[in-house]
């Protein structure tokens, strides 16, 4: 091919490099071509002119597929995320099932409860605790329009939990019996020996005023004695865990464990009326005559 003037370059740049870069490659070719042991010219033309195509299609191939990866892991991702959403919400509704089917078993339990007392009792759900360390109390959900009043015994279906210290129109504080100020009149319920029941550190009880002759130890369980008017007798206060004798004095103490687990209480029942039995009268049967003694007298 004959060029015949150099504007051809500057009209045409691109194919004349592409005439330049074919006719290095056949010069290329033809050097070697002695070099080489086997193969034909038009061998190892096609090589020269296909590689370059080659190398630049196998790029592309590879950038596709990367962009493929890419997207595909994109997706997965993504899915990932909503499956792990999904877990979330179902770990939910699981936990609110729970939930709910231990307050059934719970409420059930008060309920049958409620059945077995004779008392007047209002059910109440705790809402607060006091935050300090020296008052031991729990605010529930009832109050003076439910006919609560200071003074009024607090159970559960376990046992004692503690008096009503105030009130107000919707809301009412019990004492806890684990509180100083506590009082409960108690007796042990293996002997019946009497004594008061009032709070101590760490979340128990003592049991004050037993005389030193009583027969109380480890493990004895102290009720209510119903003699102080608002406790119905026999309600569970809790268990002796350890004694103190002490070499002196009138009085032996006793380390009490109470019986309901105040730091989980969420339900309770204030008692608003109850009734002490009283002894039935004895029949009047007029005074008695007592019979003359001796034997029968003698006819004559």
């Amino acid at each position: 091919m004959r060029i015949r003037s150099p504007s051809f370059f500057r009209r045409y740049p691109i194919p004349a490099f592409v005439i330049l870069l074919l006719l290095s490659g056949l010069v290329l070719i033809s050097m070697r071509t002695k070099e080489r042991k086997g193969g034909t010219f038009l061998d190892a033309l096609l090589m020269e002119i296909c590689s370059p195509f080659q190398s630049a299609a196998s790029s592309i191939s590879r950038s596709i597929g990367g962009l493929e990866r890419y997207v595909s892991l994109t997706q997965v991702q993504q899915e990932n995320e909503k499956l792990q959403r999904r877990v979330a919400e179902l770990q939910n509704e699981n936990h609110l099932m729970k939930e709910m089917a231990l307050a059934n078993v719970r409420l059930r339990s008060l309920l049958e409860f409620r059945q077995q007392m004779v008392s007047s009792m209002v059910g109440a759900e705790v809402v607060g605790q006091d935050p300090s360390p020296w008052f031991k109390s729990v605010t529930i959900d009832k109050g003076e329009r439910q006919g609560l009043r200071k003074g009024m015994a607090v159970i559960s279906p376990e046992g004692v939990v503690g008096q009503i210290l105030k009130t107000s129109p919707h809301y009412a504080t019990v004492l806890l019996i684990t509180d100083y100020n506590s009082g409960i009149d108690a007796i042990v319920q293996r002997t019946r020996a009497k004594g008061i029941v009032e709070g101590k550190e760490g979340n128990r009880c003592q049991l004050k005023y037993l005389l030193r002759t009583e027969d109380v130890e480890p493990g004895d369980v102290v009720i209510t004695s119903g003699l102080d008017g608002k406790f119905p007798k026999g309600l569970m206060v809790g268990e002796i865990q350890k004694m103190d004798k002490r070499n002196f004095g009138v009085f032996q103490y006793a380390e009490l464990v109470p019986k309901v687990d105040l730091a989980r209480l969420e339900e309770v029942f204030v008692i608003t009326e109850f009734s002490i039995p009283t002894p039935l009268p004895q029949e009047d049967k007029g005074p008695t005559v007592r019979k003359p003694t001796g034997g029968s007298p003698k006819k004559k």
